[in-house]
């Protein structure tokens, strides 16, 4: 083909081109006449030995000599394919323009990260590991920060990068001491982490900004200044790189405010973006945390549906406090339904694990959807009973003052068998609000 024979021709003039090398300077070099070159440039075929002493005299590497042949296939490939219209070749040239694009960042990414090694590796995984454990064991997460950072402070070159790693690991650090309570000393821990990731650099762009922006809405969530909270979230959703991660995030932040409806917009907006494969744990808390919305919001049937989805993943992990967190979830779907056997027998189950477990909260929780089932259907006496199995509560650190004085005022009404349904009920609204926003004050009203 005619596009075969002239290849090393045009390859040797696109090169020329690039490098700046006229015809006279190439043929000084490989010793020959400008006439006699030109001859080969416009009609001789070049042979391979000439071929080299050409490319040696522009100064082309062998990477460039693929890129332009790459590109005038390209240009040949339209000639190729004129069984097609110019609009549908115009489409098959710029996806394969984009996939050559995305090729070249994702390998010129990885190419960065090898540069320190698996230390960076390491640390990444042991920072996820920590955020991931987090809500089920602070210790083994507060061990998991502190490692992350001591690897990143020993095994990676001083200098900026290092520096900026080291911010991050610190913010998980913090994350810990938030998940635990200890709000003022969170707050110290961040401002450090940030102070060292504002004073680092990434010019490989190797971290993702959107993670410290999440760990700080979830900070500003606990300490009630959910306006910072949900600006950090878009503004990880404008910067970061798992925009997916951050709508859950903001999911979750709606749902402690009890704006349930802009809640579950959020979390189905995350939705599409999830991969079960990629990362079950983010796939579920999502699934999971919209169930619970939509049992707020009276929709039990798309709630069960969520958690019927979610239940194998989550079994396939070994996950087993969540496991337990979907067999409340179930018995409040129940209960929602009208299933009120099924769902008193769930919601029993759960508070006797969430007791074995020393999770006071969770035992007032599904406590009080019990209470409010049997004071549905008049049992008054099994209430008084079963209210008396909050005293482990009482005496829990989990477990803050507001939320101490709205289970006394539901366990001295269940004592002298003056509780009701509305009472019980909306001091369960309360406490799903107050969990995670301790500022709240409670009115029996």
């Amino acid at each position: 083909m005619a596009h075969d024979l002239r290849l090393r021709q045009l390859l040797v003039s696109t090169l020329a081109a690039w490098h700046g090398v006229s015809r006279k300077q190439i043929a000084i070099r490989i010793g020959t006449s400008e006439a006699n070159l030109s001859q080969y440039l416009n009609h001789r075929e070049i042979d391979d030995e000439l071929f080299e002493r050409l490319l040696a005299a522009i100064g082309a590497t062998p990477t460039e000599v693929r890129i332009a042949t790459a590109y005038l296939e390209a240009l040949a490939a339209l000639e190729e394919n004129d069984d097609l219209i110019a609009e549908e070749q115009s489409e098959i040239e710029e996806a394969a323009l984009e996939s050559a694009r995305l090729t070249r960042r994702i390998l010129a990414e990885e190419l960065r990260r090898a540069r320190h090694g698996p230390a960076l590796d390491l640390c990444l995984e042991l920072c996820d590991a920590s955020g991931d454990a987090a809500s089920r064991e602070v210790e083994a997460a507060a061990g998991l920060a502190r490692l992350a950072r001591q690897v990143a402070e020993e095994e990676l070159e001083p200098g900026g990068f290092r520096t900026r790693l080291t911010g991050r690991t610190a913010a998980y650090g913090a994350n810990v001491l938030r998940v635990a309570g200890e709000l003022p000393e969170a707050e110290t821990a961040f401002v450090e982490a940030k102070r060292l990731w504002d004073a680092g650099s990434d010019p490989s762009g190797l971290l993702d900004p959107g993670r410290m922006l999440d760990l700080e809405a979830s900070l500003r969530r606990s300490q009630r200044r959910f306006d910072e909270a949900l600006a950090c979230l878009d503004e990880a959703l404008e910067t970061g790189r798992s925009p997916a991660r951050a709508l859950i995030n903001k999911g979750f932040t709606l749902e402690v405010m009890g704006e349930y409806g802009r809640a579950v917009e959020a979390l189905l907006q995350a939705g599409p973006a999830l991969d079960p494969q990629a990362d079950p744990r983010l796939w579920y808390n999502q699934r999971l945390n919209l169930s619970v919305c939509y049992t707020h919001l009276q929709r039990f049937e798309d709630a069960a549906q969520l958690a019927d989805e979610t239940e194998p993943v989550v079994a396939a992990l070994g996950d087993a406090l969540v496991l337990l967190r979907i067999t409340w979830l179930r018995g409040r779907i129940a209960a929602g339904q009208g299933r009120t056997a099924e769902a008193r027998e769930l919601l029993a189950e759960a508070r006797r694990q969430f007791a074995a477990r020393g999770m006071s909260y969770d035992v007032a929780l599904a406590l009080l959807e019990e209470a409010v089932l049997l004071l549905h259907d008049g049992r008054t006496a099994e209430v008084k009973e079963l209210a008396r199995e909050l005293q482990p509560v009482f005496a829990a650190k989990g477990v803050h003052r507001e939320a101490l004085a709205a289970l006394r005022l539901f366990e001295e009404a269940a004592e002298n068998e003056a509780v009701t349904a509305g009472l019980a009920r909306r001091v369960l609204d309360f406490l799903f609000r107050a969990r995670y926003d301790q500022g709240l004050r409670f009115t029996d009203s």
